[in-house]
């Protein structure tokens, strides 16, 4: 399966995510629900997050370098930068289309909800 990252100049770039990621061929295709945790701080409900995601992933026979899509969702601006180094840390180079999302939650005590869409290379 080809998956290509599109990163052309005169779109605006940003360094951890790409701007669109174009699925050549189709094959498997796994849709994540938003994953979150209602316990701990902004740090330890994205981690968590993360590693539920990571179990579903491993379920499909996937890994975090099949993501090309993730969104996330925060409650509050002030933590984008906590969002944003927790995606880092767990994503790496994989550069995955992304977008953030500053809204309400279902429950009052999640901060943050991340969804992903992979399809395997």
């Amino acid at each position: 399966m080809a998956v290509r990252k599109l990163d052309p100049e005169g779109a605006r770039r940003f360094a951890h995510f790409s701007q669109a990621v174009l699925v050549e061929v189709p094959g498997p295709t796994l849709y994540v629900a938003g994953q979150g945790d209602v316990t701990g701080d902004f740090e330890i409900q994205a981690r968590k997050a993360w590693t539920q995601i990571e179990v579903l992933l491993n379920e499909a026979g996937m890994t975090l370098t099949d993501v090309v899509k993730v969104t996330g969702y925060v409650v509050d601006r002030n933590y984008v930068s906590a969002y944003r180094a927790v995606f880092l840390e767990v994503m790496g180079e994989v550069r995955p289309a992304s977008t953030l999302v500053i809204c309400d939650l279902v429950h009052p005590a999640m901060l943050v909800e991340i969804e992903i869409v992979a399809t395997k290379n």
